[in-house]
C-alpha cells in the first residue's frame, strides 16, 4: 500500500566506546610497531579495520573474503574457548579466598576509553574477547595481590591470554 509519501532517512549511527582497565589489554588493542629488529604485531584496532574491509568484500561475493571470514570465525571460536579455560582455572584459584575476607572488584581509577568504529560482527566478537581478557588480567592481578597466586603463575596466565587475543 503506497500513499505517495517518501521518507528520506539517513543511516543509523551509534556512539561506541571501549573502556580498558589494564595496560595489558591496551597493548593488545594498539599492537606493536616494527622496529629495532622486532616484527610489528597488528593490534586489535588494526584487526577491526581489516575485518571491516573483509566484510565489505564478502558482501560483494569475493570468494577470498569468504575464505578469510571462515578462518577468522574459527580463530575467534578457539580464542573464546581458550579464554574460558583460563577464566575457569582463575575462578578455582579465587575460590580459595577466605569467606571472612571481602575483596571488591579490581578496577582502574583512570581507565582508558577509546572510540570504536566497527562494521562487522566478527569485529565486535574480537572486542568482546579483549574485554574478557581485560577482566581476566584484573582478576589475575588481584589474585596475586591477595597472595592466591605467585608472580610467575600470574605472568604465565597473563601472557597466555594475550597470545589468545592476537589476531
Amino acid at each position: 500500500m503506497s500513499d505517495g509519501f517518501q521518507l528520506n532517512l539517513g543511516p543509523l549511527r551509534s556512539d561506541k566506546k571501549l573502556t580498558l582497565h589494564t595496560h595489558h589489554a591496551a597493548r593488545v588493542w594498539h599492537g606493536r610497531p616494527a622496529g629495532e629488529g622486532k616484527n610489528g604485531i597488528i593490534g586489535l584496532s588494526g584487526f577491526v579495520a581489516l575485518m571491516n574491509k573483509i566484510t565489505r568484500m564478502a558482501e560483494r561475493d569475493d570468494p577470498y573474503a569468504d575464505l578469510w571470514m571462515i578462518q577468522i570465525q574459527e580463530k575467534l571460536e578457539s580464542s573464546k574457548s581458550e579464554l574460558e579455560d583460563i577464566k575457569a582455572r582463575l575462578d578455582q584459584s579465587m575460590s580459595r579466598l577466605p569467606e571472612a575476607l571481602s575483596v571488591g572488584e579490581n578496577v582502574n581509577v583512570h581507565p582508558v576509553t577509546l572510540p570504536v568504529f566497527i562494521n562487522s560482527p566478527f569485529g565486535f566478537l574480537a572486542v568482546y574477547l579483549l574485554i574478557t581478557y581485560d577482566d581476566i588480567v584484573r582478576r589475575l592481578l588481584l589474585a596475586h595481590h591477595t597472595a592466591l597466586m605467585g608472580r610467575r603463575d600470574m605472568e604465565i596466565w597473563i601472557n597466555a591470554g594475550g597470545k589468545v587475543n592476537r589476531p
